[in-house]
């Protein structure tokens, strides 16, 4: 089976943008497709999450426009991130797909489920994110994302991603070690994190996110119909974790598991785990015994 490690990257053209991709893991089944936190790409995804996750469905993963090994520029709103993966997903000719988007990337991933055809987004998987302002949205201490949007050189940039997605203690320290010699086990074809001048652009798409507009998900919460698992860990600093909560209780049909001893990165601290959580809820099924079924997750998961 190919792996995080080994997937090799591909390019195609969509939404008139050379955008570069990576299939991995089963031949057969909806894929499971990833939308990356701020300043990432394709390769500072947790291989031991990506690997678990792929045992038993096809991944697709990609670098949106201007980010990675990708061509064009970075859209300055992430309803602009999801016209590019929209587009990737047509010209890939897949039909249906399951969604998961971490951070930055949970944001962008609620606009695709609402600007998707209907259908193309059968499950959606929110990690350490929440939805556009709401009278209610807490805001995390702006000194962690500073350091992590202004971050130049590797090591700074791995302290900013220690800081801002593990908790301030020993244990939090201890496996932010642990997830980053994972995610450099790759070595070749890989890209830098994104520079601080682009990462503007970055920071103005999700303070568009911030501000109330009719064209944005909270104001269209109600139309988000398609089951949704909702995880963070208890202590995200960066988006702090009351708003999962919030977005759970707003969501129609959403499913919320909050990570113990975790923050931000909960869904690399926990990799096995989150991989049996996020393949429990994608192959529940519904029909006569939907209910019972949706009871068991329910157990199963706390």
């Amino acid at each position: 089976m190919t792996t995080h490690e080994t997937a090799v990257t591909q390019y195609i053209v969509a939404n008139g943008t050379k955008l570069a991709y990576r299939r991995l893991g089963a031949s057969v089944g909806i894929p499971l497709v990833m939308m990356m936190h701020f300043r990432g790409n394709m390769d500072w995804w947790d291989p031991a999450l990506i690997n678990a996750l792929a045992k038993s469905r096809p991944i697709i993963l990609m670098d949106n426009a201007g980010i990675g090994k990708s061509e064009g520029e970075i859209p300055t709103t992430l309803h602009g991130w999801a016209e590019h993966l929209i587009a990737l997903v047509q010209a890939l000719k897949v039909h249906q797909i399951d969604l998961l988007g971490f951070s930055m990337g949970g944001g962008a991933a609620q606009h695709v489920a609402l600007a998707a055809p209907k259908g193309m987004v059968r499950r959606l998987i929110i990690a350490g994110s929440r939805t556009s302002k709401t009278p209610n949205t807490v805001i995390g201490p702006r000194k962690i994302f500073h350091q992590l949007a202004h971050a130049v050189t590797e090591e700074e940039f791995k302290e900013a991603f220690t800081v801002s997605f593990f908790n301030p203690s020993e244990h939090g320290r201890a496996a932010a070690k642990t997830v980053l010699d994972r995610i450099y086990v790759r070595k070749e074809d890989r890209a830098p994190h994104l520079s601080p001048g682009l990462a503007k652009r970055q920071t103005e798409a999700f303070t568009k996110f911030s501000v109330s507009s009719p064209d944005n998900p909270y104001e269209r919460i109600h139309e988000l119909d398609m089951p949704v698992l909702i995880a963070n860990g208890d202590n995200d600093l960066l988006i702090p974790t009351v708003n999962s909560f919030e977005l759970a209780q707003l969501l129609p049909d959403a499913h919320l598991h909050i990570y113990p001893n975790s923050g931000h990165g909960f869904l690399y601290q926990y990799a096995e785990l989150f991989a049996k959580h996020v393949d429990l809820f994608l192959d529940e099924t519904t029909g006569e015994d939907g209910e019972k079924i949706f009871e068991a997750l329910k157990s199963r998961l706390s």
